[in-house]
């Protein structure tokens, strides 16, 4: 009967949209790893919303939050450390997320991550942006430890100087935490063993920051991340190398994104004294993101004059491209004289 079919189609799509489709799967994690600064609870409800009745696999939110939280350089307010080490741990700062610093698989609910400064680990919950953990790890004696263990000795007191020049240049330059606007910035340094044990050094400098106002509906985030190779006391410079990219989102009766991507390079002449060699890397980076800045403010200045009024179309009637000056509407005077003299 017509009855019988009617409850056959709908127990038949209940069980279909009960058991989430694999279809959906490169969409969703699309989604949720494109997701606007600020806005990733809201993209997963609408994720959710969309799949409904089904659910999301964990696996995959999870793995599309990792990867959306460790690209936009996630900052999150460290905890309380655990074990005998709390009292020693120093006050409680900003962390910063990123893949370099990942020590687990992203497909799981909390993923370990190193803090490159004080070398602790930190377990960081992707789906809710929160730290949920914060300890000192035990240390190891085997033979690949013992090799990292020189390279991170002959990095400490460049890292050192470069965490107290970095520390100034953010105090200086970059919001506070809180304020009229939610902002917040952060840094973090990491080093990596070279070609040679014992002889070269990586390290690795990343700034994030961050600035919201959900009453007026945007949000943004800057991020600055750097890389250099050397030995120290080479006789030529080191290199340096840096991506500098700012995003910015407005929800106001629509959906406008802004993004501004460079990459920098210079050289550091200096490379014995750490000191000089972390006043000349800060120096060189302070440079560049004002150059950044500037050039950011001027393209957004000059948007609306070039790229914004490049999209106007031809009117349909007169073919003719309209006139953004208003005192050159020749058409609405027009109009106005022969409605007055009409009447």
């Amino acid at each position: 009967s017509r009855h019988s079919c009617r409850c056959a189609m709908k127990s038949g799509k209940s069980e279909r949209s009960e058991v989430f489709d694999e279809a959906w799967s490169t969409s969703i994690q699309s989604f949720i790893q494109r997701s606007p600064p600020g806005h990733l609870p809201d993209v997963l409800a609408a994720c959710r919303l969309l799949v409904s009745p089904a659910k999301l696999p964990k696996d995959l939110v999870w793995r599309a939050c990792a990867s959306h939280n460790e690209k936009n350089l996630l900052l999150v307010r460290q905890p309380a450390a655990e074990g005998a080490e709390a009292a020693t741990s120093g006050e409680k700062e900003l962390l910063v997320v990123h893949d370099g610093g990942r020590a687990g698989s992203r497909a799981q609910q909390q993923v370990p991550y190193k803090d490159g400064i004080k070398d602790y680990l930190f377990a960081i919950d992707h789906e809710k942006q929160e730290c949920t953990r914060y300890w000192l790890p035990p240390k190891s004696d085997d033979l690949m430890a013992q090799m990292e263990n020189i390279d991170e000795e002959l990095a400490k007191p460049f890292k050192e100087a470069l965490r107290l020049e970095l520390k100034r240049y953010l105090d200086e330059s970059y919001v506070a935490e809180g304020g009229t606007t939610t902002g917040a910035a952060a840094l973090t340094l990491y080093s990596k063993k070279g070609k040679e044990v014992g002889g070269d050094i990586e390290l690795g400098i990343i700034i994030s920051a961050r600035r919201a106002r959900p009453r007026g509906l945007w949000s943004g985030s800057w991020s600055s991340q750097w890389r250099t190779l050397f030995v120290p006391g080479q006789a030529e410079a080191a290199k340096l190398l840096g991506i500098i990219e700012f995003t910015r989102h407005y929800a106001e009766e629509g959906n406008v994104h802004f993004r501004r991507r460079v990459e920098c390079h210079a050289s550091v002449p200096e490379t014995k004294e750490p000191t000089k060699f972390a006043e000349l890397v800060v120096k060189q980076i302070e440079r560049d993101e004002e150059n950044f800045h500037f050039a950011t403010q001027d393209s957004c200045d000059t948007l609306c004059d070039g790229a914004v009024k490049a999209l106007r179309r031809a009117l349909p009637v007169s073919k003719e491209r309209f006139d953004w000056r208003p005192l050159r509407h020749a058409l609405v005077r027009d109009m106005k004289a022969y409605g007055n003299g009409g009447s």
